[in-house]
């Protein structure tokens, strides 16, 4: 489905002020249900990999009223890259603005050993890349899971972005989950730790893609918000031990205006692709158009 953005765009483009030269797939795993297909959409539900299209050809397909008529980009999607693919969408592939606050990814989940305390790895339920990591509570008590980042900056995201979160839960005693964004963290006296807290509650046993504004943070202790250090995330249950596989967190930039940039097509597959380790994939964007026949 052509968006909004994408109607300008080509009308922009066929007047001769933009380029479309340069192109880009984008692949995610959210389904219709998860995030509906519109033509207001600006972005995937939940995008997970982005890499540069050539045209592949056209169709034109008189056999049908009125005559269809389809532009075919194609890709390659290398061999380290893998996941559920359940929609793809196209962009431009150069900005006329640049903008540093840009969305962003902020873990697949993929490495059990860069977290403290090191969880499960579970190769059975996972969406992005080829496994995900199981997060437990301790018990009937609140457990936390930590991972060093490397000077991470929320300083330039806003009220409308949002934070996404891919998650799994496996049992029905998930109480809630904590994501925290710590400036300071310290593990012997947590009382001294500085950080900005968001709450995931509203979720069901299985798949969840789940969104929160970055006014939803909440300050503790007063943190920098330039230079965030650690992100904890923190299972917390109800009557007994919950279990939740953990799949991708990111950012969105949801409010940036690029009058040039922006999703122009988003289409949603009818059945899921699995993207395997290993070896390459070729994808396609089939992107119709209609010249009001």
């Amino acid at each position: 489905m052509i968006t909004k953005f994408g109607k300008r765009f080509l009308t922009n483009f066929i007047a001769g002020n933009s380029s479309f030269i340069n192109k880009e797939i984008a692949i995610g795993i959210a389904n219709n249900t998860e995030y509906p297909l519109s033509d207001t959409n600006s972005r995937l539900g939940f995008e997970f990999y982005r890499l540069p299209a050539r045209v592949g050809g056209i169709d034109i397909d008189a056999s049908v009223t009125p005559t269809k008529y389809t532009v075919i980009y194609s890709a390659t999607i290398p061999t380290n890259v893998a996941g559920k693919i359940n929609e793809i969408g196209i962009y431009p592939g150069v900005r006329s603005s640049k903008n540093y606050f840009d969305s962003k990814f902020i873990t697949d989940f993929e490495l059990p050993f860069d977290w403290a305390p090191s969880p499960d790895i579970d190769q059975s339920n996972f969406r992005v890349g080829d496994s995900s990591l199981i997060f437990k509570s301790n018990d009937t008590s609140e457990q936390e899971y930590v991972l060093p980042l490397t000077g991470f900056d929320l300083s330039g995201y806003n009220a409308l972005d949002t934070i996404c979160f891919s998650y799994r839960v496996n049992n029905s005693f998930l109480s809630e989950i904590k994501i925290n964004f710590y400036s300071v963290y310290d593990s012997t006296i947590p009382s001294n730790s500085k950080y900005y807290q968001v709450v995931f509650n509203d979720h069901s046993v299985g798949d969840n893609i789940k969104e929160k504004n970055i006014s939803d943070l909440v300050a503790v202790n007063s943190p920098n918000i330039n230079n965030i250090t650690y992100l904890g995330i923190s299972i917390v249950p109800t009557t007994e031990e919950a279990s939740v596989s953990v799949d991708g967190l990111r950012i969105n930039d949801e409010d940036t205006f690029d009058p040039l940039y922006g999703l122009i097509a988003r289409s949603i597959l009818p059945v899921e692709i699995t993207k395997v380790l290993g070896r390459e994939s070729q994808i396609e964007f089939k992107l119709d158009l209609s010249f009001g026949e």
